[in-house]
């Protein structure tokens, strides 16, 4: 059987879709902070490999020019150092048949060290 309706709306007929709405909408701005944080972490996380990537690619360069002419420690530092600081320590040590040239690679941005590399080269002789 139906009620009678006396001309009256129901007060609480508009609560329950206000109440699920309110709810969807702050499951809506959780989700998209969480998300948010996850990009931003994803661009940091992006731009440290790429300062990383760069940096290996300056130390090879720097430790194949060491390969070429071991004698000569400011030889070891590329043309091209991409905006980064090279240093290169050479250190020889020399016997009776020749000379072990070992070379410590490090590659800095602004002051923090990126990325080292240490290799060595065996020199008959002693003279490169």
């Amino acid at each position: 059987m139906a009620r009678p309706n006396n001309g009256k709306s129901n007060p609480w007929g508009g609560t329950a879709y206000l109440v699920e709405a309110m709810v969807l909408l702050a499951f809506l701005v959780a989700a998209l902070a969480v998300c948010s944080a996850i990009f931003a972490q994803s661009l940091a996380t992006a731009r440290e490999q790429s300062r990383l990537e760069r940096a290996v690619a300056v130390a090879t360069d720097a430790a194949e020019r060491f390969s070429a002419d071991p004698s000569d420690p400011e030889g070891c530092i590329p043309d091209d150092t991409d905006g980064l600081d090279v240093a290169c320590d050479v250190t020889p040590e020399q016997n009776a048949a020749g000379t072990l040239y070992e070379a410590t690679i490090t590659v800095s941005d602004g002051g923090q060290q990126v990325y080292t590399l240490t290799t060595a080269r065996y020199v008959e002789g002693g003279a490169a």
